[in-house]
């Protein structure tokens, strides 16, 4: 009778410890992935783009901090130096030397570092050097969002309307080979405006939901144009019969005319766009003007500040108004300078339905463009989202007070 008890007391413990392990795991298994959110938006989960702890500090790759967050970002291979500025302040990291330092010279104890093959940068001195805020959220798995005053949700509020969309980025990542069809959720009861689908698929770049919410209106905004995809971008939009706002350096670049007279001749408009830190706008963008006039007979007050407009100084401003141009800002970065079509389309589509709001997506000219722009306007067209183009006459988004 004891060697039964015995036996059976043993069997009960070994149980509950394989129990243990198996709970304990699957919980590490998440543990072990972060995701990495950008105001009201997720990135693309992957290996190679996944926040890191070097020395108990927090990196992410220095692409994060571009494009929507107002931060450039500048690469020199040859020097192993990496400088992001936001037009004010900068932060200029020498791998070589494991150095930083801002714009006055002073030194931080943190540098970057060379991983997966891009640059990882330190989240809390960026963030803290640059006006940024960050957060880490318990979720499924751990999120790093990292915010600025574009941000319109919450931290529970963010994480309480991603349940669904943290739940797939999870099984796309956990489960590659898993086949294309859409993983399985919970049965809702209905449609829940906490319900938020996954608009683009990425292994075959068509939409899949119709999206729980929808943008009041959406802008397009290619900066950097005339490029060498200029003309792909073109054919993707007129493909899909929709209008766009190209803005080009004021800064002195040489603008291709030829490429200039296509941007008009196919019915869209042309803005100027120029960083905060640029001396005597105005005089740039009547030079810029002269430009466009001799290449298409037409001038242009449209104005996007590459950093934004919130970085110009009160007095830039108003000389800006008062010259007769109009700022706007773009408030929803397309990615596509770092990331594939699909994913870009993914980053813009995922945020386009979670808002009401009017929307600027800002592209580039980029290799990923032209059909990062055909998926867009695929979900844009297949969802009847209002499409509007960046004119004169419409009032501006911008993050001006």
């Amino acid at each position: 009778m004891k060697r039964t008890l015995s036996r059976l007391v043993c069997l009960f413990f070994c149980v509950l410890f394989a129990g243990g392990c198996l709970l304990t795991s699957g919980k590490a298994a998440n543990e072990d992935i972060m995701l990495t959110a950008v105001n009201d938006a997720f990135l693309p989960l992957s290996a190679s783009t996944m926040p890191v702890r070097r020395g108990g500090e927090q990196y992410v790759p220095y692409s994060v901090f571009s494009g929507t967050l107002g931060i450039s970002g500048a690469y020199s291979a040859s020097e192993q130096t990496l400088t992001l500025s936001n037009g004010e302040n900068s932060l200029r990291f020498d791998l070589s030397r494991g150095t930083v330092y801002d714009q006055n010279m002073n030194s931080y104890t943190t540098p970057a570092y060379w991983l997966n093959g891009t640059v990882y940068v330190p989240v809390k001195l960026v963030c803290g050097k640059f006006g940024l805020t960050y957060s880490t959220i318990p979720s499924i798995a751990p999120i790093l969002r990292i915010c600025n005053s574009g941000a319109s949700l919450s931290d529970s509020a963010f994480v309480s309307s991603s349940t669904n969309t943290i739940r797939n980025m999870l099984d796309a990542y956990t489960n590659p080979g898993g086949g294309t069809s859409t993983p399985s959720r919970p049965d809702s009861g209905g449609n829940s405006a906490n319900d938020v689908p996954t608009p683009i698929d990425p292994a075959t770049g068509e939409p899949t939901e119709t999206p729980v919410m929808k943008p009041s209106a959406v802008y397009l905004a290619y900066l950097g144009a005339p490029g060498d995809n200029t003309e792909e971008i073109l054919d993707a939009l007129e493909a899909s019969g929709i209008h766009a706002a190209f803005f080009v350096p004021a800064d002195g670049t040489v603008l291709d005319q030829d490429l200039l007279r296509q941007i008009v001749g196919r019915g869209h408009t042309v803005g100027f766009t120029l960083l905060s830190s640029a001396q005597d706008m105005p005089a740039k963008l009547r030079a810029a003007n002269d430009i466009l006039f001799r290449a298409t007979g037409t001038v242009s007050h449209l104005l996007c500040i590459s950093d934004g407009a919130a970085h110009l100084s009160a007095d830039q401003q108003q000389r800006l108004l008062d010259a007769g141009y109009r700022l706007w800002d773009a408030s929803l970065d397309s990615r596509d300078h770092s990331y594939g079509p699909a994913d870009a389309a993914q980053v813009v589509t995922t945020a386009l339905s979670q808002t009401t709001a009017e929307v600027v997506v800002r592209m580039g000219q980029y290799d990923a463009t032209p059909r990062t722009t055909a998926l867009i306007c695929t979900y844009l067209t297949t969802y009847a989202i209002p499409v509007q183009t960046i004119t004169f006459t419409k009032s501006p988004v911008n993050d001006l007070p």
